[in-house]
């Protein structure tokens, strides 16, 4: 399926229940709303700086993979029930699931999701008196994703 440039606008985040040592999606997920900021996923390989004897250059060999911390901003509403979801999965230091699909348009029925399992880092209250009061979740991703697919009508 070909797809077409990806919007900012056209995100979903959703959180679910995790059970320890399961890798099986969750299917109580949650979305959580007013969504203020594009979520950067990826993955990054750790890189080991090699010290061969006799020779004037190092080496550089690829370790294992992470997946750096995921900021997620959200337009802070103290009385919402997703948030406070979120608040305590912080103070109790709970894993969750949060999957994360970017839609191709408003349609939102092509588009590309990543699940991953982690625990909410920390969170901070920003804003100002002509914004709105943000809350970054910083999400310390655990492992890699255990899920990652396209949706969309079959081919």
């Amino acid at each position: 399926m070909a797809m077409d440039i990806f919007a900012g606008a056209n995100i979903s985040v959703e959180v679910g229940t995790h059970t320890a040592g399961s890798n099986t999606p969750a299917t109580d997920f949650k979305e959580i709303p007013e969504i203020g900021s594009f979520p950067t996923i990826g993955a990054e390989n750790v890189v080991i700086d090699v010290v061969e004897y006799n020779n004037k250059y190092n080496r550089k060999l690829i370790g294992s993979k992470s997946v750096p911390d995921i900021t997620l901003t959200v337009h802070y509403l103290p009385d919402n029930e997703i948030h406070q979801l979120l608040l305590s999965l912080e103070d109790e230091q709970k894993r969750a699931q949060f999957k994360i699909t970017y839609f191709e348009d408003a349609s939102k029925t092509t588009g590309y999701s990543v699940l991953y399992v982690g625990f909410i880092s920390s969170s901070v209250t920003s804003g100002d008196k002509d914004a709105p009061v943000d809350r970054n979740f910083v999400i310390a991703v655990d492992g890699g994703p255990i899920e990652t697919k396209i949706i969309g009508p079959a081919p």
